[in-house]
C-alpha cells in the first residue's frame, strides 16, 4: 500500500478558505513499499528519468502549475517549487489530496487504477455563519467519486446538497463559455450547505493529465477545443479567486 508523502490523519487539517484538492501522487512520488519490493533508489531513477517534480501534482505530464501561473500567479513556477509555495501563502490557498493511502495496479497513474482507497474527508473546517469554502478540485472523479461519495457525507452529517444552487450555477458559467448542458452527465460544480449556516462550494475542472479526454463532459461545444478549455479554466479560475 502506498501513502502519500505530504499528509497524514493527524496533519491533514487546512485552515484556509480557498482550497486546491487533487487525488493521490503518481508512483514515483510517494515513499517507496517494501511489500512491493521497491526501493528509494528505483523511484528516484524514474522520478529523474520522467522529469517529475517532487511536489503536490508533480508528474511530468500534469499541467496544473502551468494553468496556475497563467490564470493566479506568473510568478509561480512548476520548475520552483518555493516560487508556488510562496504563491500559495500570499493568496492564502490551501493545497492536499483526497487520498492518504491506496493500492496502485501496476504503477498506473490513472485514478481508477488506485483501490483500496483511505480517504481524507476532514481537511476542511466547517464555515460559520456567512462563511465560505470554495474547493477547486482536479478533476470530476475527484470532486464526485473521491470527495462528495456515500462515505463523505456519513461522516458529514451537517452537510447537504443545494441542488437547485449547483444546477443554476453550473448552467450560469456553461452559458457563458457558449457550452452544451445537455452533454454534462455528471456536475462539474456542487453547492452544499451547512448545518451551521456557512457554505461549501465546489468546482471541478478537466483533469490536468489529460484535459482534451474529459472535456465533451464539460459541455464542449465548439471545434475548437483549445479555445473551448482556456475559457473554461479562466471561469474556473475566475470563480476561485473571487
Amino acid at each position: 500500500m502506498e501513502s502519500h508523502p505530504r499528509i497524514t490523519q493527524e496533519d491533514s487539517k487546512i485552515s484556509q478558505s480557498k482550497i486546491i484538492l487533487g487525488s493521490f501522487p503518481t508512483w514515483t512520488l510517494t515513499p517507496p513499499d517494501p511489500m512491493q519490493k521497491e526501493t528509494l533508489e528505483e523511484k528516484e531513477y524514474h522520478r529523474s528519468k520522467n522529469k517529475d517534480v517532487s511536489f503536490f501534482y508533480g508528474s511530468s505530464g500534469n499541467m496544473f502549475w502551468i494553468w496556475y501561473k497563467n490564470f493566479v500567479d506568473s510568478k509561480a513556477s512548476k520548475a520552483d517549487v518555493k516560487s508556488i509555495q510562496n504563491s500559495l501563502k500570499k493568496n492564502k490557498i490551501g493545497l492536499t489530496d483526497v487520498i492518504l493511502q491506496c493500492d496502485r495496479k501496476n504503477r498506473s497513474s490513472f485514478d481508477t487504477d488506485l483501490t483500496n482507497r483511505l480517504y481524507n474527508h476532514t481537511f476542511f473546517n466547517y464555515p460559520n455563519k456567512s462563511e465560505k469554502i470554495k474547493i477547486l478540485c482536479t478533476s470530476k472523479g475527484v470532486m464526485n467519486e473521491m470527495l462528495l461519495n456515500k462515505a463523505f457525507f456519513s461522516k458529514h452529517g451537517g452537510l447537504k446538497i443545494n441542488l437547485n444552487k449547483s444546477i443554476s450555477h453550473q448552467n450560469k458559467i456553461i452559458s457563458k463559455i457558449g457550452g452544451d448542458p445537455s452533454k454534462i452527465k455528471r456536475p462539474f460544480y456542487q453547492y452544499i450547505d451547512c448545518e451551521k449556516g456557512g457554505d461549501i462550494e465546489c468546482l471541478a475542472i478537466p483533469s490536468p493529465g489529460s484535459p482534451y479526454r474529459g472535456l465533451n463532459a464539460f459541455g464542449l461545444n465548439s471545434p475548437d477545443s483549445n479555445q473551448y478549455l482556456k475559457n473554461y479554466l479562466k471561469e474556473a479560475f475566475l470563480w476561485f479567486k473571487s
